[in-house]
């Protein structure tokens, strides 16, 4: 894991100002954290949905609470030291509940959140039933949120394109600028066009994009990027390539009777996890350990 200086918030913060959009990687626990890492990313992301599904097996449909994301969030933070961005559903409630939530999140170590406008429980912005809190309410839960942070980026999500259209979208996202909101998303907007009349309802503010597996796929980043997009999030992409890797290898020991050949090494794995640099440390302070980098023969 990189040492990295400064508060990720201010880190987040700086970075979305300035340079090409961040690719933000989704991953829910420490092990993906340091993978994202280790590729060459420079934020995480963690959804709700994914954490539903890893952590709980089952679909977003509100079934995750804050408890559930504060620990997944310690964990994900615990692997590295990139930005995380952490989904926040609705608050989990209303202006409180949403201010609780802030102070909990930036305590676990959180970068960023993004807050919603849907009702409570909440269900994936994907899919169908979808339904939108009025807009005061919604405005209510940002203000107490951005009031609550001292740090942290606030990220003001409406779900409202796919739910009312375009244009109470963008109404919302208007509202949504003038509540000390950092950035802004609506779900569902992945094309430049629309991401380009996101950005001018938010008054210039950083417009970030959901490319989630869970809709249609965004435009490339190049083209995200003159339109306005600062962060652009694929929440779901590494996990849903894992869980197939998982399926292939469960269905082909009982196939085949063995596991088939790793497509990573255990040592890889050690090595990734930073085995050697502890090994070396244990020797430093218990002359005459074991190495435990070797292989028992």
């Amino acid at each position: 894991m990189s040492v990295q200086n400064g508060y990720p918030a201010d880190r987040l913060r700086a970075r979305m100002t300035a340079g090409p959009p961040v690719a933000v990687a989704g991953c829910h626990d420490a092990l993906g954290a340091r993978l994202a890492e280790a590729a060459g990313f420079e934020a995480i992301h963690l959804s709700g949905a994914l954490v539903s599904a890893a952590v709980l097996g089952l679909p977003d449909l509100g079934f995750a609470g804050a408890t559930d994301m504060l620990d997944a969030l310690r964990r994900v933070t615990a692997g590295t030291g990139l930005p995380v961005v952490a989904d926040a559903d609705t608050g989990y409630g209303d202006p409180l509940q949403a201010a609780e939530t802030t102070r909990r999140y930036e305590r676990a170590g959180a970068a960023a959140l993004h807050l919603e406008d849907q009702v409570q429980p909440k269900r994936c912005g994907h899919s169908a039933g979808v339904r939108l809190v009025d807009l005061p309410v919604a405005v209510a839960r940002l203000r107490a949120a951005v009031a609550a942070r001292e740090r942290l980026v606030v990220i003001a999500r409406t779900d409202a394109l796919p739910v009312a259209g375009a244009d109470e979208a963008l109404r919302r996202v208007d509202a949504f600028a003038a509540t000390g909101a950092d950035a802004v998303m609506v779900e569902g907007a992945v094309d430049a066009a629309t991401v380009r009349r996101v950005r001018e309802a938010a008054g210039g503010l950083p417009v970030v994009v959901n490319n989630s597996a869970a809709g249609p796929p965004a435009d490339p980043l190049d083209v995200l990027a003159k339109a306005g997009a600062r962060l652009v999030l694929f929440p779901v992409a590494a996990a849903l390539a894992g869980a197939q890797a998982m399926r292939e290898t469960y269905r082909r020991i009982l196939r085949d009777g063995r596991a088939p050949d790793p497509a990573m090494t255990w040592t890889e794995l050690n090595d990734l996890l930073g085995l050697p640099g502890l090994a070396e440390q244990e020797a430093r302070w218990l002359p005459g350990s074991p190495d435990p980098s070797e292989e028992i023969s």
